[in-house]
Formats: C-alpha cells, sequence, structure tokens
C-alpha cells in the first residue's frame, strides 16, 4: 500500500512540475500563481500546496529538475564514445541538442538566472549545478590530456569556457532560431574548441 502511495505521491509531484513548467514558459517567472499552476494540472491550489509548501518550492524543484535532465543526458551522449575528442563533441552537440528538442527549456532557464541576483536559494543551486556541469567537461579535457591528445591547460577554465560557449549558443538560437543555423554554429564551435585542446 505504501509503494502505491509513494508511486501516486510521484505521480502527482510530476504532474504539478509539468504544469509550472508549461505556466513558466508561457507567462515567464514573475507572471505566475499557485493557482495557474494547479489550474494546468487539473488540480486544486489546496492540492498543489499538498506537495510545495511555496511557490519557491516549486521553482527549486523544476530548476533541480532541468538540470538533472540535461546534466543525464550529456552524461548519456559522452558514454556513447570511447576517445575524448568524440566524448567531448558529444558533449557539445548534446547541449545544443537540448535546445532543438525542448527550447523551453533554455527560455525557462534564462527566466531562473535573472533570479540569481534576488534569490540565494536559487543562485546557490544553480552555481551548484553548473559546477557540476563544468566537473563533467573538465573530466574529458584530463583523459584528453592523460592520453596526450588534447595539449595541457587549465582544464577547469576550459570547461567553464567550453559550458559558457555552448549555452549561449543554444540560448540565442532559442530566442531567435532565425539569427543562424545551430547546427552550422555548433560545428563552428566544436572546431574552435578542438583547435585549441587538439595536440
Amino acid at each position: 500500500m505504501a509503494t502505491r502511495n509513494s508511486a501516486k505521491e510521484e505521480k502527482r509531484k510530476t504532474q504539478i512540475i509539468q504544469a509550472a513548467y508549461d505556466v513558466i514558459a508561457s507567462k515567464g517567472y514573475n507572471s505566475f500563481t499557485i493557482d495557474d499552476i494547479a489550474q494546468q494540472a487539473g488540480l486544486s491550489k489546496g492540492g498543489v500546496l499538498h506537495y510545495f509548501k511555496t511557490k519557491e518550492d516549486i521553482l527549486v524543484h523544476l530548476l533541480e529538475q532541468i538540470y538533472t535532465l540535461i546534466e543525464s543526458y550529456i552524461k548519456k551522449m559522452s558514454e556513447k564514445y570511447n576517445t575524448p575528442e568524440k566524448k567531448l563533441k558529444a558533449v557539445i552537440i548534446a547541449y545544443i541538442n537540448v535546445a532543438k528538442k525542448n527550447p523551453a527549456f533554455y527560455v525557462v532557464m534564462v527566466d531562473f538566472w535573472a533570479q540569481i541576483t534576488i534569490n540565494e536559494r536559487i543562485k546557490s543551486i544553480n552555481n551548484r549545478i553548473f559546477d557540476k556541469m563544468c566537473q563533467e567537461i573538465k573530466k574529458i579535457i584530463d583523459l584528453g590530456i592523460d592520453q596526450g591528445v588534447f595539449n595541457e591547460s587549465d582544464s577547469l577554465n576550459t570547461s567553464y569556457a567550453i559550458l559558457a560557449m555552448v549555452t549561449n549558443i543554444a540560448v540565442q538560437w532559442t530566442f531567435n532560431n532565425s539569427i543562424y543555423n545551430i547546427d552550422h554554429v555548433s560545428r563552428k564551435c566544436m572546431n574552435i574548441v578542438m583547435s585549441y585542446l587538439k595536440k
């Protein structure tokens, strides 16, 4: 019985988070209410508040979920390949594919980033997850250095630079997909990264 209730609780939480995601993507971070989420989820306001005590709790959970999905997709792409070069290319492609398959991810993330200067909780979570993602890239760079295929470099700073470049490509394209061909620009990005790293 407890397992069934636990599964039901998780299903309901997922339903609420998906509704929050849809509402924020259409209304923005500052313009939505718990009533909006409840209506989108087909629940009462009390039903939403049973699982999440505050609007911020919903937002924090959503932010962590978005990053977790991106991170797991990136890790999955990286693990498909054996060489550091192919792993790194797969990571770059993964960030771009998130934008192509689900552009609302980056719309919602930009809304969250706007809260960093005024919300310490969101700032802390964003920093922790961003660091974690950079560490994944750093591991690939370190592997390439150890195997002698990448130049010696400050792998942590390089990973931050790569993540910043790829994220910006995805975000800019998300808000104006006529600005450039994202596949061409991502290939250019890979060429820049590889020309810097490869021996």
